[in-house]
């Protein structure tokens, strides 16, 4: 039985629903279970919370391998940490961990720093472990979609920074195929990212021929792009995008890895491809 939690958000509901089309036997550990649709009924359903360790306990009973997915929250090394411990006292063997490629040894971020300590507590747990390490997410790219459409616009503050994005299916696709390996993926790190690097200007251009009109990379100053997140979100995490945004403006992802291709025998899914495949959403 393979545990897969963070179901009800993109990345989690892509890896199940991949593995329910395989006939993998999946479980899933949900909070709201009212957010999981039909296309989940095959799925076996553990209502819970990471913060009741009762219910995560109930979650990892009999489970051979478990996904780990969190959003971001100031208790969610402390959350990651308890579903680790539990999954390794009820014998999971092994466990994979959405973290990010910017999760390196020395961070200060507050969200990376909780990934690099996450990571080091899943490696001493004594299970079998992957980490899978996608960079920044094509999916962001839809948050462009309303200017996109107003003002033929693009407006992050990214600068002249490189980035090859990660499209969210890729990342589900290779957890799935670490879930259903023979153990050959087991103790691996992963860093997963698009097929080549682009500058913002760029993504403008591949917009703009695909979508048939100019669309135009306006930079954001970083202090407008954070007043407008604290609109949603508390600050410390504000802070932690922010910073994120301004080392990808200094160059810290400009790199890409074949890593997508190693796993999945195929090229990534490319900048191109994602907005052919989301042209509804960026049509006026």
């Amino acid at each position: 039985m393979i545990l897969v939690t963070g179901a009800t958000g993109k990345t989690g509901g892509e890896v199940t629903r991949q593995l329910l089309a395989q006939g993998t036997p999946v479980r899933v550990f949900a909070r709201d279970p009212s957010k999981l649709g039909d296309e989940f009924d095959a799925a076996e359903l553990v209502t819970g919370d990471f913060s009741d360790r009762s219910t995560v306990e109930a979650a990892v009973s009999g489970v051979t391998k478990a996904v780990m997915i969190l959003s971001n929250g100031e208790d969610q090394l402390d959350l990651e940490k308890q579903f680790t411990d539990c999954a390794a006292a009820a014998g999971v063997k092994h466990l994979i961990y959405l973290s990010s490629m910017e999760s390196v040894p020395g961070t200060t971020n507050a969200i990376t720093s909780m990934h690099v300590a996450a990571e080091d507590h899943i490696r001493a747990s004594g299970m079998g472990w992957t980490m899978i390490r996608p960079t920044f997410f094509m999916q962001n790219l839809l948050g462009s979609a309303r200017t996109i459409k107003a003002d033929n616009t693009i407006s992050l503050p990214v600068g002249t920074g490189k980035i090859a994005a990660t499209d969210m299916r890729d990342a589900a696709s290779v957890m799935a195929a670490v879930l259903t390996s023979n153990g050959a993926h087991v103790n691996q790190s992963y860093d997963l990212t698009g097929p080549s690097l682009m500058t913002m200007d760029e993504v403008a251009a591949t917009f703009s021929a695909v979508l048939g009109r100019e669309i135009r990379y306006v930079e954001q100053p970083l202090k407008e792009f954070g007043d407008y997140l604290r609109q949603f979100l508390p600050t410390w995490r504000v802070d932690a995008v922010c910073e994120e945004f301004e080392a990808i403006a200094k160059g810290s992802v400009d790199h890409t890895t074949d890593t997508v291709k190693q796993i999945l025998g195929r090229e990534p899914i490319s900048v191109e491809q994602f907005i052919r495949d989301h042209l509804a959403v960026f049509q006026s």
